[in-house]
């Protein structure tokens, strides 16, 4: 599981890159939603479950959040973020709902967290800063700056936990 976890990041972050290019090149309106569920610090998590159990409820709710979602839609752990693309869907109360309503069925099937926060993201945005991040920054890049400024990014912001 925790190579499928691996090799779906490397097809999340190509994919990704794709999609940045493809708005940049053509100035496209492709709308989609961009949400980040922040999972807690690995070391709390390790702290919390220890290493081998913190792992496994990271690829279980890896796996969980691909059932959850849409086919169209691409799940990816980085580290214990995950990030979904829900693409064709600009970010509304709906993606918010379903994030929350997501979250709290994990719980009932036992999978634990010691914070997470969801951040959505809509695009395109009326950003101009972040729009010429997505044409300067490579996927990974472009994910960790808007991890660092969700605060002022972000379309919603959750407290899940």
């Amino acid at each position: 599981m925790l190579i499928e976890d691996i090799e779906n990041k490397d097809r999340f972050l190509f994919i990704f890159e794709w999609l940045m290019a493809v708005m940049s090149r053509y100035l496209c309106q492709m709308p989609f939603g961009l949400v980040h569920i922040d999972h807690g610090d690995k070391n709390e998590l390790g702290d919390a479950y220890g290493a081998k159990e913190a792992a496994e409820q990271l690829v279980a709710m890896t796996s969980h959040l691909k059932k959850a979602f849409r086919s169209t839609d691409l799940v990816a752990r980085i580290g214990s973020d995950f990030w979904i693309v829900v693409p064709y869907t600009p970010a509304t109360e709906k993606i918010q709902d379903k994030v929350r309503g997501i979250i709290q069925d994990s719980e009932h099937e036992g999978l634990k967290a010691v914070a997470q926060n969801a951040s959505i993201f809509s695009f395109p945005t009326d950003d101009e800063e972040l729009n010429r991040k997505l044409t300067e920054l490579s996927g990974a890049e472009f994910l960790e700056y808007i991890k660092t400024h969700r605060d002022t990014l972000a379309s919603k912001m959750l407290a899940l936990h």
